[in-house]
Order: C-alpha cells, then sequence, then structure tokens
C-alpha cells in the first residue's frame, strides 16, 4: 500500500497562527500535518509520500518536520504555482509503485474512521477504487454520484451532483491506473477555477468501467478545515477530549 499525503495546496483563508502555514497549526497541542501523518500509519506497509509547497519547507522546514515524523517518508516539493492536487500527484508519480495499491488523502482535513477498516470493505466489494464520503450540498466540495447498487456513476469538482460529498480521501487498487486517469484528465483540460482535483479522475475510470464505491462518515466524523470557522471547530472537537 502506497499512501500520498496531498499537503501542499494553499488554505483557503487568511495566514494562521501569526505567518506559520496550515500544516503547522496546533490542535491540542498536535500540529494538522502529524495528525494527519498518524491516521495513516497503521496501513502504510509500503511508501509514504507527503507533498509539500516549497515555500512552506524552504521557510518553514517543513520537509525536516515530516521526515522528524517518519523517518522513511518520501517528500516531493511542489512549487506554488502547480494547478492543483492533480497535479501535485503527478510529481509525486517517480516514488509510488504502480503495482501497488494508492491511497490518496488530502491534509487540510482530519477524519476520526479507521483506515484500514475502509480499506478492507473496498477490496471485499472488488472495487477498483473508493472514496470516503459524507452528507453535504456545499459548493466548495466535490461528490460523486451514487446508483442503487451502490456504484458511483459520476464525480464533479465543486459542484453538488449529490448529497455524497468527498473528504478528500480516495483508495485506488492500482496505482498506475489512476496516474493514468490523473493525466487523461489534464489531457482533456477538465479543470475548475484552473486547477486540477482528484475527484474528476474517478469518471477516466468509470469511462473504463470500473467499479468505483463509497464509504459515508457522520458528518461529526469528518473535520474539514477550509476556513477559520471549520479550524475553530475542529480545535473544539479536539479540546473536549477527542
Amino acid at each position: 500500500m502506497n499512501v500520498l499525503i496531498l499537503a501542499a495546496g494553499a488554505a483557503a483563508m487568511e495566514p494562521l497562527d501569526g505567518e506559520y502555514p496550515l500544516m503547522l497549526t496546533e490542535i491540542d497541542g498536535v500540529t494538522l500535518i502529524e495528525r494527519v501523518i498518524r491516521s495513516v500509519e497503521p496501513i502504510v506497509d509500503g511508501r509514504l509520500i507527503v507533498a509539500l509547497r516549497r515555500s512552506e519547507m524552504s521557510h518553514f522546514h517543513l520537509g525536516e518536520v515530516v521526515t522528524i515524523l517518519r523517518s522513511d517518508a518520501k517528500v516531493v516539493p511542489v512549487s506554488d504555482s502547480v494547478r492543483g492536487a492533480a497535479c501535485t500527484s503527478l510529481l509525486a508519480a517517480e516514488h509510488l509503485d504502480g503495482e501497488s495499491e494508492l491511497l490518496v488523502v488530502n491534509a487540510n482535513q482530519l477524519i476520526d474512521i479507521d483506515l484500514a477498516e475502509v480499506v478492507a470493505d473496498f477490496r471485499m466489494r472488488w472495487l477498483d477504487a473508493g472514496v470516503v464520503t459524507f452528507q453535504s450540498v456545499h459548493p466548495r466540495y466535490s461528490y460523486v454520484r451514487v446508483e442503487d447498487d451502490g456504484l458511483v456513476s459520476e464525480a464533479a469538482e465543486k459542484r453538488p451532483i449529490s448529497k455524497f460529498a468527498s473528504t478528500g480521501v480516495y483508495w485506488f487498487a492500482d496505482g498506475r491506473r489512476f496516474l493514468a486517469g490523473v493525466r487523461n484528465t489534464i489531457r482533456k483540460d477538465v479543470h475548475v477555477g484552473g486547477n486540477f482535483y482528484v475527484t474528476p479522475v474517478l469518471n477516466e475510470l468509470i469511462l473504463e468501467q470500473a467499479r468505483v464505491g463509497v464509504w459515508s462518515v457522520e458528518g461529526g466524523k469528518y473535520l474539514p478545515i477550509k476556513s477559520q470557522r471549520q479550524l475553530q471547530h475542529t480545535e473544539s472537537h479536539y479540546e473536549h477530549g477527542v
């Protein structure tokens, strides 16, 4: 299992904690990047790759922070001009074992679930890909349409097409197939506001008759950090003993 943490996205909020970046925000005394790495450690049996903004690595030593937390992690520097998470994934391609499973995790959120259980469920259903979802209709998120058989028939970015919103956690049975889907998405110029995202890549797999499913979590177990209000909610969540 390869795990790719996407931590190079710009925070959609004003600078926090002085000039320090979102990844170094301390939630109940523990930085966000450490909490994200902790969440995936039980299922990393191959490679852990962490994509970071090059500017945050040089100004705030974020690369060193990651290697202290996980000495065997591969750190991928990403230019601030890279156009979205899908492009960032391609920059990490050289570190991915294409024949292995791949878990892609966005770092601007926390999820209170057992990821090993999620992956085991995806495998048991013989899926080619899976996405962890929660209930929402807000257009800040990406969405998938789920049919009666439980399989995804369509994915969209920043456009509600159902109540199944992506948490930013994706599993692929074949990392090579994911990367091919990313390249096709970019080749077709499927972008939103000039940026290329991971969720629309699922459409490329669906076109190839791939079986894509979902794992749904309760809203209280998903803690997005896309605004100051959401950050305050997450801090309160952990301060109360979670």
